[in-house]
């Protein structure tokens, strides 16, 4: 782990690179008074970050089982993309893991591409979906002059040391009335979660993976803005359940009661959202999307 001691060094952002400004303790992450971002003290190496995406140990036959069954999130996704580009084109799904959105993508008549890092996954969408992925680590380099119509992240950019040339980057490969989709968790509701994290003493394995920065919506907007998406809009997304398993009771029975207050949590949020018009966004994870044009 590389340690940042906030008393000896100056503080930076590592979402929007803002200095000078006081930044605010939740739990393992700080707070940026600018960007209204947080981002973890400690970070992981680049390489060690790497080598946990493509390894064995995270892309297990659980793991794996796991996002087949979040099939109704990534067609949650997919409505929410042609709500924004109604005719078929062309779509690149970054961190796709085993395919599940490229192959409903495909079945609705876009023409797809994938990129992942970790050769596991890249294997099994071939192998369920007849997907062949670029098995890599996104760069826009990979991709040439090529643009794509739409370009898709799902719980990607909260685990990148550096967000913002993520998606500088990403910016490089989309059409000029093309948009980004992401899915990420949103900071307002988890402030409490940081505090509750650290209070357990619970600094690895709190979160799915390794979680260097959680965005609220108007760091988002600030990262758009950045790179010319003035359009941005937000959506509260529909919660994964997962599915009781196997005999286990205590362990179902666990899971059923955890879905269930999922589901009262999305549906709390999303009547605040659609009241306020849009402007109180409280569930834990969201969708943005990024335009950079205006409808005409």
């Amino acid at each position: 782990m590389i340690a940042i001691d906030l008393d000896d060094a100056a503080e930076r952002c590592g979402i929007c690179g803002n200095v000078g400004r006081r930044f605010l303790r939740r739990g393992y992450y700080r707070k940026c008074p600018f960007c209204h971002g947080a981002s973890r003290i400690e970070s992981d190496a680049p390489e060690r970050l790497d080598e946990y995406w493509r390894g064995e140990a995270f892309w297990s036959d659980e793991e794996i089982g796991k996002r087949k069954q979040r099939e109704p999130v990534f067609r949650e996704a997919f409505r929410i993309l042609r709500r924004h580009k109604p005719e078929p084109g062309s779509v690149l799904d970054i961190g796709c893991g085993i395919g599940t959105f490229l192959a409903i993508c495909r079945e609705q008549g876009w023409r797809v591409t994938g990129v992942d890092p970790s050769p596991i996954a890249c294997q099994v969408a071939q192998r369920e979906y007849g997907l062949d992925l670029v098995n890599d680590t996104f760069s826009a380099r990979l991709f040439g002059e090529r643009r794509f119509d739409a370009v898709f992240a799902a719980q990607v950019l909260h685990h990148l040391p550096n967000p913002a040339a993520f998606l500088a980057d990403v910016a490089r490969v989309v059409a000029d009335d093309g948009v980004i989709l992401l899915r990420t968790p949103n900071l307002v509701p988890q402030e409490a979660v940081l505090r509750l994290q650290r209070l357990l003493g619970r600094k690895e394995q709190f979160f799915c993976g390794p979680t260097l920065h959680v965005f609220h919506p108007e760091t988002l907007r600030l990262l758009f803005a950045r790179e010319g998406f003035r359009e941005v809009t937000f959506v509260n997304s529909r919660p994964f359940l997962e599915p009781p398993r196997g005999g286990a009771l205590v362990a179902n029975l666990r899971r059923v009661l955890y879905g269930g207050l999922k589901l009262v949590t999305y549906a709390g949020t999303e009547g605040l959202f659609r009241a306020s018009g849009g402007r109180v966004l409280l569930n834990p994870s969201i969708f943005v999307v990024g335009r950079r044009r205006a409808e005409p």
